[in-house]
């Protein structure tokens, strides 16, 4: 077994820079030092058959800020910093434990990927960026009724990231899942491509994919508006994306289910929306000529399921921000929505899989079969 422990310095030492700028432009900035402790994880990433990663946050110094020298205390951001210990040389499908020194014994397990025909099972949430009361009671209800091996969020999850005092909160509601099950973000339009997106969850690019027994999974950057500064270079990005989402699928064609996570979604309920985000329309053949199994989003915050050229698009946004009506279902392609705060669990047995959405009380809102025969009860 190896290991190699590092930090976020890149990001925290920009973030430093930028501080260090203010202060000696408006001298209204007073650094305090803090005894360095963790607000963010640890969470594990990159989880592989054979290597894993582990990455906590750590809050080094906390920074006030005023419109007047008297007044400088009318907000606070922590100086934020990520380290992360990565493994490799584990065992495929086995449950290891963790310990993060020097905190108090922070710790927590997670199961490395197997491989094979395998049962297991994971979660789809997503856009828990606001009302975290309600975050809360979602994270509670995945602890407490099901046993994921790991979480897929599907974007937003902090309501602006790069506030940099939002992510100590979202940690901290996400902690009981966290320590539990092996994580897999999507970067949403919330996240505002926020460098410390990148730093927290070790991510180096947007859009990556896995194994996961005999499934494939696919997590892409579905936010067009945020992927790069000007015009040309978010074409250029998309392009890139596209072409290798191509070839990462018919690299995998052999994988007996093909799931797809991002944040837009192409097909929705929501009249508001329907007509938007045009580029995500662009993936669309892709899914269906390398007959993806089911594509999983969020950014409308409800329950929504569609079916379209043998696709299933299940749209799950209601982790905790505000709930959206569902009050334009599409003809022909709609099976199911509700305005409901949900999680999505998934069971995988083999070459088959069932995916339930579950409401706060246990209900089961929606059930599909995956498999050979697609079905939904």
């Amino acid at each position: 077994m190896g290991v190699q422990i590092s930090g976020g310095y890149i990001g925290y030492r920009m973030r430093t820079h930028i501080v260090r700028a203010i202060l000696a432009l408006a001298a209204l900035l007073p650094l305090h030092a803090v005894a360095a402790k963790i607000v963010g994880g640890p969470v594990v990433v990159h989880v592989g058959p054979k290597s894993a990663t582990i990455v906590w946050v750590v809050e080094d110094f906390q920074v006030e800020l005023g419109d007047a020298p008297d007044a400088v205390n009318q907000a606070v951001a922590p100086g934020l910093r990520s380290v992360r210990a990565s493994f490799t040389g584990l065992k495929p499908g086995r449950r290891y434990y963790y310990k993060v020194p020097g905190y108090d014994g922070v710790g927590g397990s997670f199961r490395t990927a197997p491989v094979g025909d395998v049962d297991f099972q994971f979660v789809v949430f997503g856009d828990t960026r606001t009302r975290h009361k309600m975050h809360r009671d979602i994270v509670n209800a995945i602890v407490r009724d099901t046993k994921p091996d790991f979480v897929i969020h599907t974007g937003d999850l902090v309501s602006n990231g790069r506030e940099s005092a939002l992510w100590p909160r979202f940690f901290e509601i996400e902690a009981p899942l966290l320590r539990e099950a092996a994580f897999f973000p999507v970067l949403g339009n919330h996240e505002r491509n926020s460098p410390d997106f990148h730093d927290f969850f070790a991510i180096e690019s947007p859009y990556y994919s896995f194994d996961w027994g005999r499934a494939h999974f696919i997590i892409l950057n579905s936010d067009f508006g945020n992927a790069a500064a000007t015009k040309e270079a978010k074409q250029r990005f998309w392009d890139d994306q596209l072409r290798w989402l191509e070839r990462d699928l018919a690299e995998h064609q052999d994988a007996a289910l093909r799931f797809v996570a991002m944040h837009h979604p192409p097909f929705t309920a929501v009249k508001r929306r329907q007509g938007g985000k045009k580029h995500v329309a662009d993936m669309v053949p892709l899914f269906e000529r390398y007959k993806v199994t089911a594509v999983y989003m969020g950014h409308d915050h409800n329950y929504q399921h569609h079916l379209v050229g043998g696709v299933h698009y299940i749209v799950t946004g209601g982790g905790g921000a505000p709930l959206y009506p569902v009050d334009a279902p599409l003809d022909g392609v709609t099976l199911k929505v509700e305005s409901v705060e949900h999680y999505v669990r998934v069971a995988v047995k083999g070459g088959r899989a069932v995916s339930e959405a579950v409401a706060l009380d246990g209900r089961v809102i929606d059930r599909v079969v995956f498999g050979s025969r697609d079905s939904t009860d």
